[in-house]
């Protein structure tokens, strides 16, 4: 038997997520396109259009053998949560306007619905023996991170974000929860689906 470090495989880099249709996604990409017309090449890293997500649990690096009893903690802390209609409405940006990192559409509607599946998730996340992030839930839809920005291009992100806080990108299904797996390369992460568990029918 070897000793040492174990292999790189021993681990996946897990999260859970809600991915939104298409349709949302492509109104995303038309005003992502508009909001960085104006600003350098470099300025703004946009999200890759299939990686558009909602995050419930970031989860970090899980040992692979746990993987099934996670993914059975997971199947069982989505019983019974119904399919239910959310809006994607808004842009803004963390953590604010002068400063800002991370590009957002948000989501608006009746959130109670998604409130209780991220708080079973988490739970069941416990259950499953890993407690994930534990950071206030505030459900949005990262579309950019921003990686080189001067004062000037701030305030003209700040000002195009802030016309567009009235936007509707329009009403979509909560249809389904994926446990996702993720890949770091030089080129960015590479997203593949571990397991996806269906919501319930109304």
């Amino acid at each position: 038997h070897a000793w040492g470090r174990m292999p790189e495989t021993e681990t996946k880099r897990v999260f859970i997520a809600i991915f939104p249709p298409a349709h949302i996604v492509t109104s995303l990409q038309a005003v992502a396109a508009g909001l960085g017309k104006d600003l350098p090449g470099r300025a703004i890293r946009w999200t890759r259009p299939e990686q558009i997500h909602l995050t419930l649990n970031f989860l970090g690096a899980i040992a692979t053998p746990r993987l099934p009893e996670m993914e059975s903690a997971l199947q069982a802390a989505c019983e019974g949560h119904q399919r239910h209609a959310v809006r994607t409405a808004g842009l803004g940006c963390f953590p604010n306007g002068s400063r800002p990192r991370i590009i957002w559409a948000g989501l608006a509607g009746d959130l109670r619905p998604l409130e209780k599946l991220k708080k079973a998730v988490d739970a069941g996340c416990l259950a499953g023996g890993c407690a994930g992030e534990d950071r206030p839930f505030l459900a949005h839809l990262t579309i950019g991170r921003v990686s080189e920005l001067n004062a000037a291009g701030r305030r003209e992100l700040a000002e195009s974000l802030a016309r567009e806080q009235e936007r509707d990108f329009g009403e979509w299904e909560v249809a389904r929860v994926d446990l996702m797996q993720s890949v770091l390369s030089p080129q960015g992460a590479v997203y593949s689906v571990l397991k996806s568990i269906p919501l319930a029918n109304q």
